[in-house]
């Protein structure tokens, strides 16, 4: 076999970028990733638009340490339940892989969600089917190109603007964008500058790079082959069925039902032949599937030459189970890994505190010197206990403390707190300049009584006082 016939069809002889256009294609499997992109589309740019119970669906603020997923939030204290969650999804994707191969490249992820599902149909839209758009790059510059171009472009700025604009949203929070949206650029030049290089990365990424980033920059691609065997189930060419293909040289064997039509490299978005076995820059997209079906029912052969199968099925003629496929070492590790992670995220998100409070101290004098009722001198100290009701009920709270010789002031004493809601309660603790006066400190503690369920808990933060001495 030659060097050509081993290069990608997006590559050329000498090494630089053929640019893809592939065929357009209908089946089963076109049908359903329609729809499955659709609703994968219109989640990412609703969801950080949508609210559940009185928070951002999804909010990821890395500066403000703030996390909200489904509306369950999460705060810095909460790394462990953080990490839990990366690792789950990491252990998720694992175990999908092992079972059924590439299946999130090529129903899933964003870089074909999007180029597939948005991009390519506005490239069709505008430019035409894949015969036309290959007529026209071909083509020299002329007002006709031109005009037809800066269409493209124009509508892949104002795509990319509206994606960026719900990307960053996920960051900042949708109603802080709103807000500085409705700004001049130059009072949230951060935010300005963050959506603009947004826009230009998405313009791009989609509009040009495309299929090097799967083929070129990702990772997934490279370590996919780590987590298969031969009974992983992948989008593969029966070979024992489609072989010799027609056009081969040795003309006395039966012709297997391949015709050599070549319509699975044409309709590939990234170029790989597929009868070449699995390769890392298959994606799983399924187009070659269809298109091959299309093809089958033309020449009276049956469906499936090229479909969703293992190696080991293909090369045996034996269809595995889905138990047997399931009891393979790999997949039961990645498995019980899985639902060790689960289990322990439920468990410790089910017993964290519904309450959770810290004491602050404002910048400034440690203690101030006032004169009560009485005229006699005594030391305040002001204190900030910030609370937050990370449970899904409402708090009913009570502040008091524990040391006789302070009196604790506190301006609003009793207070409702609602579910994933923060306050800050200003307290004032007075004493005796006799209290402090030996170390210049002494110390009290700040109850703090709650009800969840019905049922009084008590939290105690203990707190310095600071005083003359």
């Amino acid at each position: 076999m030659s060097l050509g016939d081993e290069r990608l069809k997006s590559t050329a002889s000498d090494g630089s970028r053929i640019f893809m256009y592939p065929a357009e294609v209908k089946g089963v499997f076109r049908k359903y990733r329609n729809i499955t992109q659709v609703i994968l589309i219109l989640f990412f740019l609703l969801a950080p638009w949508l609210k559940w119970n009185g928070l951002q669906l999804i909010l990821l603020d890395i500066p403000n340490r703030t996390f909200v997923i489904m509306g369950f939030l999460f705060k810095a204290h909460d790394a462990p339940l953080i990490f839990l969650l990366i690792a789950i999804s990491v252990f998720a994707l694992a175990l999908l892989t092992a079972l059924y191969g590439r299946v999130w490249c090529g129903w899933a992820c964003p870089q074909t969600v999007f180029i597939d599902g948005i991009y390519r149909r506005i490239e069709t839209w505008v430019l035409g089917n894949y015969l036309e758009k290959r007529r026209l790059a071909k083509a020299p510059w002329n007002w006709f190109k031109i005009k037809k171009m800066s269409l493209l472009w124009f509508l892949y700025f104002f795509v990319s603007t509206n994606i960026a604009h719900s990307f960053v949203a996920y960051f900042i929070g949708a109603d802080r964008l709103v807000s500085m949206s409705l700004g001049a650029p130059s009072e949230n030049l951060m935010a300005f500058t963050l959506v603009s290089s947004m826009t230009l990365l998405l313009m791009f990424n989609f509009g040009w790079f495309r299929e090097q980033f799967c083929i070129v920059a990702c990772p997934y691609g490279r370590f996919q082959a780590a987590l298969m065997d031969k009974k992983s189930i992948s989008v593969l060419y029966d070979h024992v069925r489609g072989e010799p293909r027609k056009g081969n040289l040795l003309k006395a064997l039966p012709l297997g039902d391949c015709v050599n039509c070549n319509r699975c490299v044409e309709v590939c978005p990234t170029g790989i032949d597929i009868r070449r076995g699995i390769q890392m820059e298959c994606i799983g997209c399924t187009a070659c599937a269809d298109a091959c079906d299309e093809i089958m029912v033309k020449v009276n052969k049956p469906k499936g030459l090229i479909r969703y199968a293992s190696e080991f099925e293909i090369e045996t003629k034996r269809k595995l189970s889905n138990l047997k496929r399931f009891m393979r070492p790999r997949v039961v590790i990645y498995f019980l890994t899985l639902m060790a992670l689960v289990i322990s995220f439920t468990f410790i998100l089910n017993m964290r505190e519904p309450l959770v409070a810290n004491i602050l101290r404002l910048k400034g004098d440690p203690y101030t010197i006032i004169k009560n009722e009485n005229q006699e001198e005594i030391v305040v100290n002001h204190i900030t206990l910030h609370v937050h009701n990370q449970g899904f009920d409402d708090l009913k709270i009570n502040i008091s403390n524990s040391n006789p010789n302070v009196k604790l002031v506190v301006p609003a004493n009793i207070s409702t707190l609602s579910s994933n809601k923060s306050y800050d309660f200003h307290l004032f603790a007075q004493f005796s300049k006799n209290l402090t006066k030996s170390t210049g400190t002494n110390s009290d503690d700040i109850i703090i009584n709650y009800t969840v369920g019905g049922e009084p808990i008590e939290l105690i933060k203990k707190v310095g006082l600071i005083g003359p001495f």
